[in-house]
C-alpha cells in the first residue's frame, strides 16, 4: 500500500503525456463532446452553432487542463508524503514543483505533435488547478 500514492501518480503523468500526444486533439474532443451532446441532450445538440461547439469545446479543453493538474498535485503530495515520507511542506513544494515542470513539459511536448500547439495560456490554466490543490493541502494540512 506504501507504493499506491506513488503509482497513481506517475499513472497520472503518464495519462497526461498520453492525451498529448494525440493528434488533432481539438477536432477530436469537438467530436466527443458533440457525440455526447447528442446522446444526452439532443435539442441542445441541434440547436449548437459551430461558434458555440467551438466555445464549449475551448473551456472543456482548459477546463480538463486545470482539473488534471489539479489532480496530478493532490497525487503528488500524497505520494511524497505516503510513497516517499517527506515532511508536509516539502511534500507541498516537491508536488507544485513537479506540476508546474510537467505542466511546462507537456506543452513543449504538444508543440511537436501535429495538429498541437504548446501556449503558455495552457500552462496559466495548469498552474491555477497546481494553486488551488496547494491552497487546499495547505488548509487542510493546518489544521
Amino acid at each position: 500500500m506504501r507504493w499506491l500514492p506513488a503509482t497513481l501518480w506517475v499513472g497520472l503523468m503518464l495519462l497526461i503525456f498520453y492525451f498529448s500526444s494525440q493528434a488533432g486533439s481539438p477536432e477530436n474532443s469537438a467530436g466527443w463532446i458533440r457525440g455526447f451532446l447528442t446522446w444526452f441532450a439532443p435539442t441542445l445538440a441541434e440547436r449548437l452553432t459551430e461558434e458555440q461547439l467551438e466555445l464549449l469545446n475551448y473551456l472543456t479543453r482548459k477546463v480538463g487542463h486545470g482539473t488534471g493538474y489539479f489532480l496530478l498535485t493532490l497525487l503528488g503530495y500524497w505520494a511524497f508524503r505516503v510513497s516517499f515520507g517527506t515532511e508536509r511542506i516539502p511534500a507541498v513544494r516537491w508536488a507544485v514543483g513537479t506540476s508546474l515542470i510537467r505542466a511546462v513539459l507537456d506543452e513543449v511536448h504538444q508543440s511537436f505533435v501535429p495538429g498541437r500547439t504548446g501556449t503558455p495560456v495552457d500552462v496559466g490554466v495548469d498552474a491555477i488547478g497546481i494553486g488551488l490543490a496547494a491552497w487546499i493541502i495547505w488548509r487542510r494540512s493546518s489544521r
